[in-house]
Order: structure tokens, then sequence, then C-alpha cells
């Protein structure tokens, strides 16, 4: 039985119950939080965002860059097409 991943809500309070930790060590970096794991730090979100869809496909996942304004979060699995995509 394949096991369904965390929410974007659950990685989303991931996040944020780590904000202290990845403040000291990730500050402006581009993080990956996947079925509720840190995944990686990048320092772009086109990064961030190739490997989640690489690693991942349609998620849910969440890309955040750490010490940024919050507002509407959107999933990047929804929010990311690559430049160079044909569809």
């Amino acid at each position: 039985m394949t096991k369904t991943p965390h929410t974007l809500d659950y990685n989303i309070r991931i996040f944020n119950n780590m904000s202290d930790e990845l403040n000291q060590h990730h500050a402006g970096k581009f993080i990956l939080v996947y079925d509720g794991n840190f995944i990686a730090s990048y320092d772009n979100f086109d990064n961030a965002a190739k490997e989640a869809v690489k690693r991942f496909g349609r998620g849910p996942y969440l890309i955040r860059q750490v010490g940024a304004p919050t507002g509407m979060p959107m999933p990047a699995s929804v929010a990311y097409k690559p430049v160079n995509a044909n569809h």
C-alpha cells in the first residue's frame, strides 16, 4: 500500500516550527519541505522547484524563502512551470 504524503498545511506547520533554526542556518535560502521533512535549501526558487518536481512529482510540497514575508501560500507543485516547458 502506497503512503499518501502529508498535506501542504502540515508542511507549512513544519516550516514554521523550524523557523528559528532555519533563520540561523539558511537565511535567505529557499527551503524544500516534503512529507513533513526538511529536504534541502537552495539559492533560488527555480533550483528548489526543479528538484522538487524531479523527486516528488506533483507534491504536495512546500518551497518557501527563509525570512521572506508570508502571504497567501501557493504550493510550488501548482505554481511552478519551467520557463522552457513546452506544455
